[in-house]
């Protein structure tokens, strides 16, 4: 016979049937009550009207005769009687810490603080301030200094028992009280409340291990006038001192004074009874669930009538659990309740205040730095990317494809990422979604008014209520409504009171919702009960699936805030953590007495299992192990190891490759012949030849973001596009005396060049700020160093300027049309030589365009390693060629043969060093001889890419898998 099924008996048995209607029972919670109920409806065969039960808050709250104030409104009492003493009181402050102190409040009108003026006292700033000066002035050293503010902060906590005193005056002349003060108010008034009133003619409370003060009193109160008689659910094990089990410290006490009358009942379940015990050790929290969930399936193979609960001590996992369950466990029931804070729905509410209170700075003209209310992108792909909104696109929107409406969604994320804008006006962002009724409700700015917030808050329900009203996702609907009527009484208590701001809204708005759940509609009585350790007072069942029992988490270690140092605590009387860890150890402990079949689940501690990441197991496993096992030889500890089902075949593909199919090697044919081999190309194709398919011949598009700092390549652009027209307006001709010209330019030129690309980016704070100064660095370094080490004047015959070639060659006896190009930063007219010329922001050294000694050049060209030296090399073969061979090359304007060809880099972060090569091979030095070499060269490359027996592959080299676009597909 289980505890509550007990009591129920002894109540019924103590009383004729016509009494029963005059007795109450007084139990710890809702849960307990309705169980006890259902028992003691089992008792009799005949109908009778049953005892008044209650759960204790509710038996307080009715017996002490006031209404319970709503937390809100409970906030704006306080703030109003604050006003009595602090007219200046800051709004917004004060509801950061008025919560806590409330909380206080609470805990010491439970505990019956005798004398709260001694405990303010006690936790005042202004006298700790006070004891510090003291010390202070003991070695010599000069007193704190007073000021207007911390004379207001003294005077605020010196206020706080007049205050605590107001408050109750105030809410009694209303009719309200908050919990803790019924609680006093019922203990000091309980010979009217109870001994004088006869409403009851016996009570019982049932199931109880600890008592605040207030409870303590009324209770003993209620048996010295022999109105009232305890039922304990107490055990051998943790109440035999020898043990020194936390879990009975109270019930000893209690126990040991005898006044809460005879003792009834003390088992020896734990001590005497078989029980199985499985201790299991998981990888991490999530995977519980799913152990868990085997584990149920498999009692229901076997018995399913069996009452079970799985006691979740961390009441995150309810949401996982849920969808680890068997599909064919239906008859289960949740007493918990789906916690709206932790829902898809507060995760939209968070990014839209996220998205609101986006103020972005800059400089003006005048170097003052200017707000601006504007919205961030990264802000808004969060708020459009929420699954809320892409379910309202999925139902309003299809893809263009389809012929249907535009996808404003897909157009407006496209439009952001093509044009780079980082941050977008209301008028903007509501233009690029074509003024839809979404984006009007998200992106209409609300400024400090908790008005339109509220109104925008209703607009977005109404909006996604016809969404999940077609998807029938009853969870979501639910969310919605029950944030509807968050709003609903937000809006009565808010603003009948006073104008507040928008921080202060959202505050009060996150508070309403850390106290809403969902409630489930399930079968109570259900042979399953998903439940948290709190769930479990009273309740007792055959099997057991503890999930989390990990320290910290049981017991936690959370403390609650509170003003009240620890100390002060322990001088007056109050409850501290140790406090609470004993209570937490009674509730596993309890529910362990006439369990037959225990599961015991924890998350392993790092250092036992792979990123298991969390502490180790619960202090409560020790204690079986160490303790209770070897006080009852009948328990049966086991460790059970938990085996992963291989998906996958033990061998790891570690390598890819893709064959060329005749369709691959038409593709790769006519991008020889048409778009044309330039020097990137060939660089990516020797460095990992798969990167070259994705990139070239698949055309598979790299991921497209918006970067709110410039990246190299961007930075890169911005630096040629600037030099690019400083030769425009400045050349052919150029002379030293037009470098000291450019130099003073180029922070306009930087600038013009800036505005003309990449007005996206912002470069007046920020990263973009620190690369401006770093471009103009550069450039004026660059000119410094050519007006020291340039022959002058010098002409600049073109500036990116795009050179090709074409010539035809056998592959596989097909004549294949072959296209060599590049484009060309920059070249120069240095006398009788040209120089073709590639700018790097980055570092190049010299040993790059060098081949090492063990290679001929021919290999050099050809190693994935020699990219530089590869790319100045067909700069050299393209103009060479061109010049000799094509009579309408002109450069300049000019027709130019017997030329030297030189190709040179102009590194931006190595100016001294001259990064110029004249290449030549050995066998044939002349100008044709390089020529005809550089073709077989290139030949050979072509070949090899037109192979059809030589598939594309990855790369050995690790690290250019790491800067590689397509290593998601590689699973590199």
């Amino acid at each position: 016979m289980v505890f509550l099924e007990q009591s129920a008996h002894y109540v019924f048995g103590k009383h004729p049937l016509a009494q029963l209607k005059n007795i109450c029972v007084i139990l710890p919670n809702r849960r307990a009550v309705y169980y006890f109920k259902r028992y003691l409806a089992r008792v009799s065969k005949v109908p009778f009207l049953s005892p008044q039960v209650f759960a204790i808050d509710d038996f307080v709250a009715k017996m002490s005769g006031f209404n319970q104030i709503d937390a809100v409104g409970l906030l704006f009492e306080l703030y109003e009687t604050f006003r009595k003493y602090d007219p200046d009181v800051d709004f917004d402050r004060f509801i950061s810490w008025a919560p806590t102190l409330l909380r206080d409040f609470d805990m010491i009108d439970q505990y019956l603080i005798g004398d709260p003026k001694a405990l303010f006292d006690y936790i005042s700033e202004a006298q700790t301030i006070a004891r510090w000066n003291l010390e202070l002035t003991s070695v010599n050293k000069p007193l704190l200094e007073s000021t207007s503010n911390t004379e207001r902060y003294f005077k605020l906590f010196e206020n706080i028992y007049n205050v605590y005193n107001d408050l109750h005056n105030e809410l009694r002349i209303k009719g309200f009280s908050y919990r803790g003060m019924s609680y006093r108010l019922l203990a000091e008034e309980v010979d009217t409340l109870l001994l004088e009133n006869h409403l009851f003619e016996r009570f019982y409370f049932i199931g109880f291990n600890a008592f605040s003060k207030s409870e303590e009193k009324v209770i003993e109160k209620l048996v010295k006038a022999n109105l009232a008689e305890m039922l304990w659910d107490c055990d051998d094990y943790f109440m035999n001192p020898r043990f020194n089990n936390k879990a009975g410290n109270l019930l000893r006490r209690y126990k040991a004074s005898g006044k809460f009358g005879s003792w009834n009942w003390q088992s020896s379940h734990l001590l005497t009874e078989e029980k199985n015990i499985r201790i299991i050790g998981v990888e991490n929290a999530t995977l519980q669930t799913k152990v868990a969930g085997n584990i149920y399936a498999e009692i229901l193979a076997e018995n399913p009538a069996i009452p079970t609960a799985i006691v979740l001590c961390d009441e995150n996992l309810l949401y996982p659990l849920m969808y680890s369950l068997d599909s064919i466990v239906s008859d289960f029931n949740i007493t918990m309740g789906l916690s709206l804070k932790g829902s898809m729905l507060f995760t939209l509410i968070d990014a839209i205040f996220e998205l609101q209170q986006n103020i972005v700075e800059f400089k003006d003209k005048t170097g003052k730095m200017v707000k601006v209310p504007k919205y961030s992108h990264r802000h808004i792909f969060k708020v459009l990317n929420h699954p809320f909104c892409r379910k309202y696109e999925q139902m309003n929107f299809v893809n263009e494809e389809n012929g249907s409406e535009l996808n404003i969604f897909r157009e407006t994320f496209l439009r952001i990422i093509q044009g780079n804008i980082v941050y977008l006006s209301e008028e903007e962002i509501i233009g690029l979604g074509n003024s839809n009724k979404l984006f009007k409700i998200l992106f209409t700015r609300w400024g400090d008014n908790p008005q339109k917030a509220l109104k925008s808050f209703y607009d977005l329900i109404d909006e996604l209520r016809s969404v999940y009203r077609e998807s029938k996702d009853a969870i979501e609907t639910e969310y919605l409504y029950l944030f509807l009527t968050i709003l609903n009484r937000l809006e009565k208590i808010l603003f009948s009171n006073r104008q507040i701001n928008l921080k202060s809204f959202k505050h009060f708005l996150y508070e309403l919702i850390k106290q809403e759940k969902i409630p489930f509609s399930g079968e109570p009585i259900a042979n399953l009960q998903i439940m948290g350790m709190l769930e479990t007072r009273c309740l007792d069942f055959e099997k057991v699936i503890f999930l989390s029992v990990n320290e910290g988490v049981l017991p936690s270690t959370r403390h609650l805030n509170s003003l009240i140092p620890f100390d002060a605590s322990i001088e007056f009387g109050l409850p501290v953590q140790s406090d609470q860890n004993a209570i937490m150890s009674y509730h596993f402990f309890r529910l362990l007495q006439r369990a037959k079949e225990i599961d015991i689940l924890y998350v392993i501690p790092s250092g036992e299992g792979v990123s298991g990441g969390a502490t180790e197991k619960s202090r409560f496993i020790l204690q079986i192990e160490n303790e209770l096992a070897k006080e009852n030889q009948k328990i049966k500890i086991s460790y059970p190891r938990i085996e992963y089902a291989k998906i996958i075949n033990k061998e790891v593909i570690s390598r890819i490759e893709i064959r060329k199919t005749p369709d691959i090697l038409l593709n790769i044919s006519q991008l020889i012949s048409g778009k044309g081999i330039y020097p990137t190309y060939l660089n990516e194709y020797l460095h990992c030849t798969m990167k070259f398919y994705f990139n070239k011949v698949a055309n598979i598009s790299k991921r497209e973001e918006v970067d709110e700092n410039f990246g190299a390549d961007i930075f890169g652009t911005w630096l040629h596009n600037t030099l690019e027209k400083i030769d425009i307006d400045h050349g052919p001709m150029i002379t030293k005396e037009l470098i000291d010209l450019i130099v003073t330019e180029i922070p306009k030129r930087l600038e013009t060049a800036y505005l003309e690309q990449f007005g996206g980016y912002v470069i007046d704070s920020g990263m973009n700020f620190l690369l401006k100064q770093v471009a103009e660095q550069l450039l004026e370094d660059f000119f410094k160093q050519q007006k020291e080490s340039q022959v002058f004047p010098y002409q600049v015959l073109e500036t990116e300027r795009e050179v090709k070639v074409i010539f035809d060659m056998d592959v596989l006896g097909k004549v294949q049309k072959v296209k060599i190009a590049g484009r060309v930063d920059r070249i120069e007219k240095e006398g009788n030589t040209i120089k073709v010329i590639d700018y790097k922001t980055g570092r190049v050294g010299k040993k790059e365009l060098e081949k090492p000694r063990e290679q001929i050049l021919e290999e050099a060209l050809v190693d994935p390693d020699k990219d530089k030296l590869r790319q100045l090399w067909l700069y050299q073969y393209l103009m060479l060629k061109s010049i000799a061979q094509d009579k309408s090359f002109l450069l300049g304007g000019e027709r130019l043969e017997n030329h030297d060809v030189k190709a040179k880099i102009y590194s931006f972060r190595n100016m001294k060093e001259n990064l110029e090569v004249n290449l030549s091979f050995n066998d044939n030095p002349t100008i044709f001889g390089f020529i005809e070499k550089s073709e077989e060269i290139l030949a050979n490359l072509i070949k090899e890419m037109l192979n059809p027996d030589i598939p594309f592959i990855q790369t050995n080299n690790q690290l250019i898998c790491e800067r590689c676009d397509f290593k998601g597909i590689c699973g590199r």
